[in-house]
């Protein structure tokens, strides 16, 4: 919690908010065991090593003898596989089978029987999208509730107050906003090929986060000797506001893996157009179909064209709607009512 991560710490976060205890534990693997707090929780981090599960259970029997009834509510499949203690509710962001199998790990085949077993040993399965579902290896028609994610950059809404201070767009140019993690999946090749298409243009694009092939595709963008685009690295929450703000379009592409697509509805939150990848979960979050594009780079230029005359539109009253942090707190305060 302590390095908030933009992913399944936020969504443990707002979670919380709709807790009716008193008292939240979150156990988390970590370069050292360690316990501290932070907001309403007591978080227990555990050293990931060959001796993390046992110190698990160790801790997990500890809160049960203290607390007697605990219900557990877990986002980590092989924490609920290995725990003695059987998991309440189980939070699926995507599926083990289906992830390993998309990236083409080497022991895939294993994650099958895996995945079987993990879902007999939970009461009851929180998806985070209907596609997350339908990837799932889940077979109970009823135990299972589809609750989408929000953002935490609703919590810096400074009522118009803030300003678009150190963003690095030039003014003069239809700001494009990437935001993604920098790996395979995330298809920033797709966008540089897109830039390099769009070079003569008045687009711009700035592309935000960090991963394993950042300095690969800072490679490629230097050797083409493109001046139309930046990876600018990671930035945290408060100065992504800035740069949700200054943007014209927020351009979502992806290929494999994607069990929802957080930038869709952030970009929302900010009143902009996004245009997305028609894979995965995100055509059920986005706001109608003709945002969505193949991944081509002639498709990707058509509807960034498209997208420059509809930067006006009800994107904001959308998030409000179906993604607000009020709306989804609501959802799990139902849904912990009803299980606890």
């Amino acid at each position: 919690m302590l390095k908030h991560k933009r992913g399944v710490e936020n969504v443990i976060d707002f979670q919380s908010k709709a807790s009716p205890s008193s008292m939240n534990y979150y156990i988390h693997w970590d370069d050292t065991t360690s316990v501290y707090k932070y907001k309403d929780f007591l978080c227990v981090g555990i050293k990931n090593n060959f001796l993390g599960f046992i110190v698990l259970n160790w801790f997990v029997s500890k809160i049960k003898r203290k607390k007697k009834s605990v219900f557990i509510h877990s986002h980590n499949p092989l924490m609920s596989l290995f725990c003695l203690f059987q998991t309440n509710l189980l939070t699926v962001h995507d599926a083990l089978y289906y992830q390993n199998k998309a990236v083409g790990h080497q022991l895939k085949a294993l994650f099958y029987p895996l995945e079987k077993i993990l879902y007999s040993r939970v009461k009851f399965v929180h998806f985070i999208s209907h596609y997350t579902k339908n990837m799932s290896l889940f077979s109970d028609s009823k135990n299972f509730k589809i609750i989408h994610n929000t953002s935490h950059l609703e919590t810096y809404n400074l009522n118009n107050s803030q300003t678009k201070k150190n963003v690095e767009f030039d003014p003069s140019k239809i700001k494009v906003l990437v935001v993604r993690g920098i790996e395979e999946r995330s298809r920033i090749d797709l966008v540089i090929q897109v830039a390099e298409e769009l070079k003569a243009s008045n687009f711009e694009i700035l592309i935000a986060g960090k991963g394993p092939l950042f300095d690969f595709y800072k490679n490629e963008i230097q050797k083409l000797n493109l001046k139309n685009i930046k990876l600018i690295g990671y930035v945290n929450e408060e100065m992504l506001t800035n740069y949700y703000l200054a943007c014209d379009i927020v351009l979502m592409p992806a290929e494999y893996a994607e069990g929802f697509g957080l930038p869709i509805i952030e970009g929302y939150f900010f009143n902009k157009p996004v245009i997305a990848s028609n894979r995965c979960a995100i055509p059920e979050v986005i706001i109608s179909k003709e945002f969505l594009f193949d991944n081509t780079v002639e498709d990707v230029i058509k509807k960034l064209e498209f997208a420059q005359h509809k930067q006006v539109g009800t994107y904001k009253e959308m998030y409000m709607t179906k993604f607000s942090n009020a709306f989804i707190v609501s959802q799990f305060k139902t849904l912990y009512k009803t299980l606890m």
